[in-house]
């Protein structure tokens, strides 16, 4: 498979085993539940009832829905299973970044930090020389020789310390830098092959895989 490929398919293993331990995490669903309606002791007419709960569990949602075909035990035991095939396929892609001509973790993390910057470099050259009228407050001392607050009008000059020329060119440069980098981390995944094989179909449900192994 190519690394696109492996990067979705390392998506939907951790959406199964996300999904796994969300049934484990779910107390009606990992116990037994048997109730004992003892009837006959307040009507004797009645006869006492052993019922066995039928499993449920909660959905994200906090819905209580119909328990699985599967097992704690079969979830559990699939948890393993999905864990083994997560560090399979993270050496796989691992080696096959090796063979790339540039570092792609390295390549995007310094994308993603000239993005950042380019954002920061965007709000400066935002900034507008402007004129502002504001107010000051002093004291002063008045006829009886009390101390008194008085207020007065301030004009305000604000300008940028900073040429926006440069800025302007900053911003233009690290942008074609970062385009030019996507471009070619683009290309790589879908050139690069990984080897691995898939182990499930990614489009069929942690229900069904569980019960075909």
């Amino acid at each position: 498979m190519i690394l696109k490929e492996a990067y979705r398919y390392q998506n939907f293993l951790d959406r199964l085993l996300s999904e796994a331990q969300s049934f484990l995490l779910s107390e009606s669903f990992i116990t037994n539940v048997k109730q004992t309606h003892h009837r006959k002791k307040t009507n004797p007419e009645a006869e006492d009832e052993v019922v066995e709960v039928k499993k449920k569990t909660v959905t994200e949602d906090l819905k209580l829905v119909s328990a699985p075909l599967f097992t704690p035990m079969q979830a559990v035991n699939f948890s393993v299973k999905v864990l083994e095939e997560k560090e399979k396929l993270s050496l796989a892609i691992l080696a096959a970044k090796k063979t790339t001509k540039i570092d792609m973790d390295h390549t995007v993390a310094m994308n993603k930090k000239r993005q950042e910057f380019i954002s920061t470099l965007k709000y400066m050259d935002g900034i507008k020389d402007k004129e502002e009228k504001t107010s000051g407050t002093d004291y002063k001392f008045n006829q009886e020789g009390n101390q008194v607050s008085y207020c007065y009008d301030v004009d305000e000059v604000i300008t940028i310390d900073f040429d926006r020329k440069d800025i302007k060119g900053l911003i233009k440069k690290l942008t074609k830098q970062c385009d030019e980098l996507s471009i070619t981390l683009d290309g790589l995944l879908v050139t690069t092959e990984v080897d691995y094989t898939p182990t499930w179909d990614i489009n069929d449900s942690l229900e069904d895989i569980i019960l075909e192994n």
